[in-house]
């Protein structure tokens, strides 16, 4: 009897060995996913959709900045200097994954120079930070599901909205209106 318990605790630690295996060997599979190169037409599509979605949370500035509001708990103005994609790395897929008619997954991941929030307490712009802003996501993946590129959004870039600051996408106003953002005018 006294067999069994050294039995059962044997077979507990192979099985924990093989559950340990098989998070490494999916681990392996990640990275050597990661060291694929990207195909050039994926690439476009991808920037593509990234600019699309990262265009409902900011706004990109022709003076090389973008701004958002962080809107949790209040509404707070956020800065960045040199908000890019940094990276693109192809995700291995499951058979899950094509099972769902997913066939690629993508990892864009963001980077900038600096960034700043609004201190509500001193009503100013803090320093500029050399990093990236905690609550905003450092990445979003995209998947090529049934014919087209779907972000999987992260729970947290429901949060920003567009921010102060002439969209580079808007055309540059001119007259008694210059420099104000679009839909407001100063009048007759």
């Amino acid at each position: 009897m006294k067999l069994l318990p050294w039995l059962f605790i044997i077979l507990a630690s192979a099985s924990a060995q093989e559950s340990g295996t098989h998070l490494l060997e999916r681990g392996l599979k990640q990275a050597v996913a990661g060291l694929s190169p990207v195909p050039e037409a994926d690439k476009t599509e991808v920037l593509k959709a990234t600019a699309d979605l990262l265009a409902k949370h900011l706004t990109f500035r022709a003076d090389g900045t973008a701004s958002a509001y962080y809107t949790q708990s209040t509404r707070q103005p956020v800065e960045w200097k040199g908000f890019v994609v940094c990276q693109l790395v192809p995700q291995a897929i499951t058979e899950a994954d094509r099972l769902n008619g997913i066939t690629k997954r993508y990892l864009v991941g963001f980077g900038c120079d600096a960034h700043r929030t609004w201190d509500t307490k001193k009503n100013a712009w803090g320093e500029w930070l050399p990093i990236g802003n905690l609550t905003f996501p450092a990445g979003i993946y995209f998947e090529w599901k049934n014919g087209a590129w779907t972000a999987c959004e992260s729970f947290q870039l429901k949060f920003f909205t567009p921010g102060p600051g002439l969209p580079v996408t808007q055309p540059q106003r001119s007259g008694k209106d210059a420099g104000l953002p679009p839909g407001m005018s100063r009048g007759k």
